[in-house]
């Protein structure tokens, strides 16, 4: 019987028309039990499930959204993750990311949120990420690009994002530290303006 690949289904949350790139993060870690050395790079949005596919993507991969690599026990693995059309999300829960950064400091390239609060480890740093781009550059719109940690640290960890660099106004990469410790990095990506 062929193995059919696992789905990425979250729920559309707050108002976006897509999955949150953080959300996919933490299904695509759920589903392939990576614990170390993790990189999922988001090609476009998903406004539909997303298949978990094995291996790298064929050079002729139709419906390409995004990949993932991660440290394995026999070196490193890979998966590449398909758009399915024909499943859209239609489930939305309300969000408020503001709910999840209450408490955060946010610097002219910085941010930190204490120990402790709601959401999971990727979604505060992704949060704290885009909360300094939308404060340095407001009415832009950015998506995520890359989320990279070597390893996901307890959820009551303090969370610090601080701005590496950035290429222009389009691509702005941050390193991510937890209590402390460095963990990571996102890079996000500006959207461009309809023409």
């Amino acid at each position: 019987m062929p193995h059919t690949p696992p789905l990425i289904a979250a729920p559309l949350t707050g108002a976006r028309t897509y999955q949150f790139g953080a959300d996919i993060f933490d299904a695509v870690i759920g589903h392939s039990g990576a614990q170390r050395d993790m990189v999922l790079q988001l090609k476009v949005p998903a406004a539909c499930a997303i298949a978990l596919m094995p291996g790298e993507a064929p050079p002729d991969a139709d419906l390409l959204c995004g990949t993932f690599r991660h440290a394995g026990r026999s070196g490193v693995e890979r998966a590449w993750l398909r758009l399915v059309p024909d499943r859209p999300i239609t489930i939305r829960q309300p969000a408020d990311d503001a709910a999840i950064t209450a408490g955060a400091r946010f610097g002219a390239a910085a941010a930190e949120l204490p120990a402790g609060g709601a959401g999971t480890f990727a979604q505060r740093a992704v949060l704290l990420a885009l909360g300094v781009v939308t404060r340095a550059q407001p009415g832009q719109r950015w998506r995520i690009a890359e989320i990279a940690c070597a390893r996901i640290p307890g959820e009551a960890a303090a969370v610090a994002v601080a701005l590496r660099h950035h290429i222009g106004s389009r691509f702005w990469k941050f390193d991510v530290a937890a209590d402390g410790d460095p963990v990571g990095s996102v890079i996000l990506a500006r959207v461009p303006a309809p023409e």
